[in-house]
């Protein structure tokens, strides 16, 4: 302990400070002494952001999150927990504030002429008392448990002499020594304030300062380097606060969005001080770069011009979502007319996709905008027609060139490989957009009249690609299952927004096996069966005795309250379809979802008309009477009926699968959520052998606002009985669609989705036990349709952050699949946290999380001799690694089935017994076990 720590802790003393303080103190000062013996770098990171649009999930990877607690009404919940810090003025404020209006007068020392704040009189007893009360107890009821304290140089504006700085010096530390003696367990930052350490009592976490390497001049609106003078001083500074008072620093530097290269290298000139980098815009209302830096998965999804009912039908939703999603991305999608995210989105956004159906759907006001995210470097797609007129004002920065309507028949000078992907390029080839482009890279060239035209190209600000060349129909006029892609949608998009290799998580799989589980509508329950030995019974019935109780796959079964309820449409045959629904409910393998009250058909028209049963496109949910139909009503209300009048004691309504059109409202989502239900169905996945094309391949779901629909993985009998008018065992055909969507890429989990009057035929029945036969048959990982759904809402929201050649990934542990390129590596498995292994033969290259949270490097070509995990059909419930040994429990829906590698000379024990593999192949041991769960295994191994 240096002599200045031993100053502080005799003043404590003296001046009686309360023990626990003390106790602190002392704790603090071992802790910092040990820092100054250890490696000079301070791993900690830091980040701040002011703008809107908080991103909650990507900040809290940070040890020090900064935000302005004004652009969010509180912190959510599920980041309370994460130390969040409050960005505070403490020395002016704006007359913005929400507090300024409570100010005395009195405590307005004067103005700052560069922000035009009122500089405030921290030495006045009743301002701190105020301050308290007004600005630091509403931010910490909010769930704020830290402070960025600005400003606390700003009474040099106006004080005139070392007393006058004196006074206001002991007014800020005694008011942050408040704070810390209300809320004991709050953390600081201060922006400088170094003249103030010696005088403070609390928790101080880091100290930061502006502009170390390059700044920002807003009088002359440009960046500036630091004069070595500067900056030298600075380093002075932080150098003293880390060695006296065991702080970590900070340097905030600025640099303009689109030079995120600059950026990097400002951070780690930054680093090497032993000083923690944050490199943003002047704003800070973008995700800047610090030694850390988080990978952005979101993408702007903008659509225009459909003519579709609503936009869930446009072609960025129908053909968009699928390519992006399966290559990380979280699509943000928005109709062109209505508002674009506000603030900076370099550093928050992948990139921007534009899908116009209808070239007059942009606008001036868009252009503008879009013109702008290019100069800041956000990558921007453009699909279908032009988001910028090649002939306006724009054109040029976009190196857009327009050309007349070609004369005679376009010639293909040039074709990219991946043009003509799932259909050759037509012999007469038509152009709906004539233009040439500067600085491109086509995929498709085409001469005509002495004139070039590039309708497909990537572009140094991204790419495009206008009809009719991203899909074409092999025969217009028929929507469904006879458009093909003309470009290859993964490559092309991956090369348009300039996506960087990384880790993807993947909904598909865990522990390296497929997902399998089932779900069933409940249209139909009290339809009678035409099914040998069950004529007039229901086919609710048939399905029990015939596929539920002869197959425990996990299965999601939902009802319509308003069929089986004894107030319901079927008040004769209510008790036997709910003795049915009880004894199917009973069964272990099934869990309770509800398909809504009055199972609307057309949920937007049935909302807008809650009174009326028939709208413009038909009848819009069942007959009840006396009903008007109401969001919370059809979810929240029917499952509660469900839980209360179908379920055995423990069970729980789990989720609403979605009815008719399966396009909810935002408000029926709201409901759900809101319920504590999960939401699923929607979107048609239907690739078959006779329709071979990723256009019948969806994405796995689309957000609603604030709300995120989950789309069905695979589609039910009705597509592949052509809407149940025959063939009757058409539904046997969905093996082709999980064939296809396993290879050459795993799209999609395996998902038996069906309605109850499956059951009700000899041909369709047959059909759906076939199918459950082929899947019960597969090395697969069974889980519930819920969890399935847990996994796409974690998947939306998990970080991938990469420091250096160190991967970290952080999400809620729901899914537990990272998907990894060819260009990367897997992980060195010695020197990883929460990686239990990975899986490296075809359809992908998967790495298992034993959590939410892992960090790994990639590993050199030999590899390492670790065991590890390489597969199971069950959850990791626990893991840990110690050397070469491993101790871990799993839990599976399935007699137990897994796999380990490098475990020659190694011992397997379960309670003391030791489990012998069932076979070897090489480096890997397979075991199996009649039990479904097994807790704490050991693995013991020779060193």
């Amino acid at each position: 302990m240096n002599s200045d720590r031993l100053k502080l802790f005799f003043r404590f003393l003296v001046r009686g400070v309360p023990i626990r303080y003390v106790i602190f103190f002392l704790c603090w000062c071992v802790a910092a002494t040990a820092s100054a013996v250890e490696s000079k770098a301070d791993a900690k990171t830091a980040a701040f952001y002011y703008g809107p649009d908080i991103p909650w999930a990507s900040l809290a990877v940070f040890d020090f999150p900064v935000v302005e607690p004004n652009q969010a009404d509180t912190v959510p919940q599920a980041y309370q927990g994460e130390h969040f810090y409050a960005y505070v003025s403490l020395g002016e404020v704006l007359a913005q504030r929400h507090y300024f209006s409570g100010l005395d007068k009195a405590w307005l020392l004067g103005k700052n002429p560069d922000w035009g704040s009122f500089i405030l009189d921290q030495s006045s007893p009743a301002l701190r008392s105020y301050f308290i009360d007004a600005v630091i107890e509403p931010l910490w009821q909010k769930g704020y448990r830290g402070f960025f304290l600005d400003t606390l140089d700003s009474y040099q504006l106006v004080a005139e002499d070392d007393a006058a700085r004196e006074r206001q010096q002991k007014g800020l530390a005694a008011l942050i020594n408040a704070i810390a003696e209300r809320h004991p367990e709050a953390g600081f930052i201060f922006n400088r304030g170094f003249e103030l350490m010696p005088l403070i009592e609390a928790r101080v976490d880091a100290v930061a300062a502006e502009s170390l390497y390059q700044r920002w001049l807003p009088s002359k609106d440009q960046f500036a380097v630091v004069p070595e003078s500067d900056r030298q001083w600075l380093l002075d500074q932080f150098e003293q606060v880390r060695e006296r008072y065991g702080v970590s620093t900070i340097a905030i530097d600025y640099a303009p969005p689109a030079d995120r290269d600059q950026a990097r290298k400002i951070a780690s000139d930054i680093a090497r001080h032993n000083v923690i980098p944050w490199v943003t815009n002047p704003a800070l209302d973008m995700l800047g770069v610090g030694e850390l830096e988080v990978i952005p998965r979101q993408v702007l999804m903008v659509t225009g011009g459909s003519k579709e009912s609503t936009w869930e039908l446009s072609m960025a939703v129908l053909y968009g979502l699928m390519p992006l999603q399966f290559q990380g991305l979280v699509p943000d999608v928005r109709v062109i007319d209505t508002p674009m995210p506000a603030g900076t989105l370099a550093g928050r956004y992948a990139g921007i996709v534009v899908w116009l159906e209808d070239p007059q759907a942009r606008s001036d006001e868009f252009e503008d905008w879009l013109a702008l995210q290019k100069d800041n470097g956000v990558p921007i797609l453009m699909l279908g027609f032009p988001a910028i007129d090649p002939k306006g004002s724009h054109a040029e920065d976009f190196g857009f060139i327009s050309r007349g309507t070609p004369t005679s028949p376009p010639s293909i000078h040039y074709q990219h490989p991946d043009m003509g992907f799932e259909i050759p390029l037509p012999g007469l080839l038509d152009v709906s957009s004539p233009l040439d482009s500067k600085e491109a890279n086509p995929w498709l060239e085409l001469r005509s009249d002495n004139q070039t035209l590039i309708p497909v190209a990537t572009t140094p600000w991204g790419g495009y690609a206008f009809q009719p060349f991203p899909i074409r129909s092999m025969m217009p006029g028929i929507k469904e299952g006879m458009n093909r892609w003309m470009i290859n949608p993964l490559t092309f998009t991956r090369e348009a927004l300039k996506l960087p290799a990384m880790p993807i998580p993947d909904v598909t799989t865990e522990n390296g096996r497929r997902l399998l589980f089932a779900h069933m509508d409940g249209d139909g329950f009290p339809s009678l069966a035409e099914v040998e030995g069950y004529r007039n019974e229901a086919d609710a019935l048939v399905l029990l005795d015939e596929i539920l109780k002869k197959f425990d796959i996990p299965t999601t079964i939902s009802v319509i309250e308003g069929e089986v309820s004894s107030e319901g449409l079927y008040p004769k045959m209510a008790p036997e379809l709910q003795r049915i629904a009880r004894a199917m409910f009973a069964l272990p393998h099934v869990e309770a979802a509800t398909h809504t009250y009055s199972h609307p058909f057309f949920w937007y028209d049935a909302q807008e008309n809650p009174g009326e049963l028939y709208g413009p496109e038909g009848q819009l949910r069942l007959p009840i009477p006396d009903y008007r139909m109401d969001p919370v009503r059809e979810v929240v209300g029917s499952a509660n009926y469900i839980e209360r009048e179908l379920l055995p004691p423990g069970k729980k309504t789990r989720m609403v699968l979605w009815s008719g059109d399966t396009i909810p409202t935002p408000e029926a989502l709201k409901a759900a959520r809101e319920g504590g239900l999960l939401n699923m169905n929607g979107s048609n996945t239907t690739i078959t052998e006779s329709a071979p094309t990723w256009t019948l391949v969806k994405g796995i779901g689309v957000p609603k606002g604030d709300e995120f629909q989950v789309y069905a993985p695979n589609q039910n009998e009705n597509i592949y009985t052509n809407e149940w008018t025959g063939p009757f065992y058409g539904f046997e055909r969905v093996i082709e669609t999980f064939k296809l969507t396993e290879t050459p890429h795993r799209f999609k989990p395996v998902d038996i989705y069906y309605h109850t009057y499956i059951a009700s035929k000899n041909a369709s029945l047959e059909s759906l036990r076939r199918v459950y036969q082929w899947a019960s048959e597969q090395p697969y990982f069974p889980l519930f349709a819920s969890q399935y759904v847990r996994k796409v809402l974690d998947f939306n929201d998990m970080v991938i952050a990469r420091r250096g050649d160190e991967w970290l990934i952080q999400g809620s542990g729901e899914l537990r699949t990272l998907r990894l390129p060819d260009e990367l590596s897997f992980p060195a498995i010695s020197g990883s946290d929460g990686v239990a292994g990975f899986r490296e033969d075809k359809p992908g290259r998967y790495v298992h999380l034993s959590g939410g949270r892992a960090r790994w490097q990639g590993r050199v070509a030999s590899g390492d001799a670790i065991p590890y995990l390489q597969q199971a059909n069950g959850r990791l419930t626990a893991f840990s690694r110690n050397g070469k040994r491993l101790q871990f429990s799993l839990s599976a829906m399935a007699p137990l089935a897994f796999t380990l590698a490098n475990v020659e000379g190694c011992t397997l024990r379960h309670q003391g017994n030791i489990i012998k593999p069932i076979g070897r192949h090489g480096r890997f041991n397979r075991y199996r076990s009649a039990a479904r769960e097994l807790n704490e295994l050991r693995l013991q191994c020779p060193h």
